[in-house]
């Protein structure tokens, strides 16, 4: 007889997508390939360690499972889905923008760490998708729904900056022969393409997951006044 509760359970369908999700994520860094050959590689594999596999695998596991995970893991102040989309572009800015990326890039171990402490970043900056648990009002919704559409902008900074930069960032590694700096910066705009996409592109579902909470709250909201007119009048 199993002794866990109906609702600390993950039904088949969610079970499948868990698996097939993981078994792609492992599938997609294996194609990506090593970043320390460009920087356009490198970008792309930091944003599926760090924002593409979270979001993917925690869109797939039910809100409770989650809150249940914050109140173990201690991460009860991350629990609003717009945790992601503010601080995501100032981990991103702090990583390629510092000498941080040279010194993961130029050591291997630092390099192979990185997978596991991105993936943790990610996880604990993602934990907070699906809300609190608690109660909000229409309101609050609406002014979330606000700061996430301004958010969009800030979103995309880090990916402008790389574009947009005369300079090799990271040019003590990038410009290293076989390299030479016009391909470094080729591959520097792909870089900033990528970055630029992907953080936006990864937005829009929070910012879906956001709507649709306000619409069921609005319209909860509405039956419970139409409930109290109702009853006033009788």
């Amino acid at each position: 007889m199993s002794g866990a509760s109906p609702q600390s359970r993950i039904s088949t369908g969610r079970r499948v997508a868990l698996i097939l999700i993981t078994a792609t994520s492992l599938l997609s860094l294996v194609l990506i390939g090593d970043g320390r050959s460009n920087s356009a590689i490198d970008v792309t594999r930091v944003c599926f360690l760090l924002i593409v596999i979270p979001l993917s695998l925690f869109a797939a596991v039910p809100s409770h499972l989650l809150l249940r995970a914050r109140g173990r893991w201690g991460l009860r102040l991350v629990d609003s889905p717009l945790v992601a989309p503010i601080l995501t572009p100032v981990l991103l800015g702090l990583y390629f923008f510092t000498p941080i990326w040279v010194l993961v890039l130029s050591h291997v171990w630092f390099y192979l760490l990185s997978y596991p402490l991105l993936l943790i970043a990610g996880f604990i900056l993602h934990v907070g998708l699906k809300g609190s648990g608690r109660t909000h009002s229409s309101t609050a919704f609406g002014l979330q729904i606000l700061f996430s559409l301004i958010d969009l902008t800030f979103d995309a900074i880090p990916g402008i900056v790389m574009r947009l930069s005369h300079r090799v960032i990271g040019a003590s590694y990038w410009n290293k022969p076989p390299s030479t700096p016009s391909t470094a910066m080729h591959h520097q705009l792909l870089a900033g393409a990528v970055l630029w996409f992907i953080a936006e592109a990864s937005d829009l579902p929070i910012l879906a997951m956001v709507f649709v909470r306000w619409i069921r709250v609005d319209e909860a909201e509405a039956r419970r006044i139409d409930a109290l007119l109702d009853s006033m009048e009788e």
